[in-house]
C-alpha cells in the first residue's frame, strides 16, 4: 500500500502508537461506512476534503478504504493500539459480506468480455479502472501499455459488438451460402428490440449469444468447423480513446 506503517499509527521512541489525525480518519471511515456509504464514495469524500493517504500516494481509492475496513489490527489484533471497537468492526464485516451477496460484479454482461479487451492504439491489454466515482453501467478502461484511458457505456459497447458479430459469417471464407433460419431471424429481431431497451443488459447479452449460435447453426458442417459458438466467436476486441470498438473473430 506504499506505506511503511499501517495508516492510523506511528513509531515514537521505538514504540507503535496511535497517530491522532489519521486515527480520526479511520474512525470516520468506519462510521461513514456503517451509515450506508459505499467504499468508492468514502474515497471521493476524503479526496474532496484533501485528506492524504500518504505522501507517496496521496489519493484515496475504494481499495485503500476497503483495506482499512477489513483490517482487524484496528481492534487491537497483533498488539496494535485500539482505534475501532470490536463491535463496530464486526458490523462493518457483516455489511461487506452482505454487499458481496447482493451486488455480484459478474452480473454485468459487458464484463464478460473484459479478458478480450485490447487497446486500439498500441494493442496492450485494457484493464478496468476501479477508483473514484463510477457509474455501474459504464466501462472505465486504461491501457497497460500506453496508459490511454477510455470510457464507454455498456449498452453502446454491447450494441457495437452485436452489430459486428451479425455482419461476420463464415461465408466470407467458404462457398457455403448462408440462409437464416426462422429462429435466427426471430433472435435478430429480438436483439434489435432489446438494444432499444438498455435497462435490461442481462437479457440483451443472452439474446446476442443465442443469436450468434443460431446463425452458425444455419451453415453446413464444414462451415461449423471454424469452432465459433457464442462468446467463443470473438478472439479480441479493441477499444480506442475515441470509443471506436473493433471486434476480431477467430478462424
Amino acid at each position: 500500500m506504499n506505506r511503511k506503517i499501517l495508516y492510523g499509527y506511528q513509531i515514537q521512541d521505538g514504540k507503535l502508537i496511535i497517530q491522532p489525525q489519521e486515527a480520526e480518519v479511520v474512525k470516520r471511515i468506519f462510521s461513514t461506512y456503517l451509515e450506508g456509504t459505499y467504499q468508492w464514495k468514502i474515497a471521493d469524500i476524503l479526496n474532496a476534503d484533501s485528506v492524504l493517504y500518504s505522501q507517496e500516494r496521496p489519493q484515496w481509492t475504494m481499495h485503500r478504504v476497503g483495506f482499512i475496513l477489513k483490517n482487524p489490527r484496528y481492534t487491537g489484533a497483533d498488539d496494535y493500539p485500539v482505534i475501532v471497537s470490536g463491535d463496530i468492526f464486526q458490523i462493518a464485516q457483516e455489511i461487506i459480506q452482505k454487499r458481496k451477496k447482493t451486488v455480484p460484479r459478474a452480473d454485468r454482461p459487458a464484463l464478460r468480455y473484459r479478458k478480450k479487451l485490447l487497446c486500439g492504439e498500441c494493442g496492450s491489454p485494457l484493464k478496468r479502472r476501479h477508483s473514484g466515482q463510477k457509474r455501474n453501467d459504464t466501462l472505465y478502461l486504461q491501457c497497460e501499455g500506453c496508459g490511454i484511458r477510455t470510457e464507454i457505456k455498456d449498452s453502446d459497447f454491447l450494441a457495437e459488438v452485436e452489430r459486428q458479430t451479425a455482419a461476420y459469417t463464415p461465408s466470407e471464407q467458404s462457398a457455403v451460402v448462408y440462409e437464416p433460419s426462422a429462429e435466427a431471424v426471430r433472435l435478430t429481431n429480438a436483439i434489435n428490440r432489446g438494444l432499444e431497451r438498455p435497462d435490461q443488459p442481462e437479457e440483451i447479452v443472452k439474446l446476442i449469444l443465442q443469436g450468434v449460435s443460431a446463425r452458425y447453426d444455419c451453415f453446413s458442417q464444414e462451415a461449423n468447423l471454424i469452432d465459433i459458438h457464442g462468446e467463443k466467436a470473438i478472439q479480441y476486441i479493441t477499444t480506442s480513446a475515441d470509443n471506436a470498438v473493433t471486434v476480431t473473430f477467430k478462424g
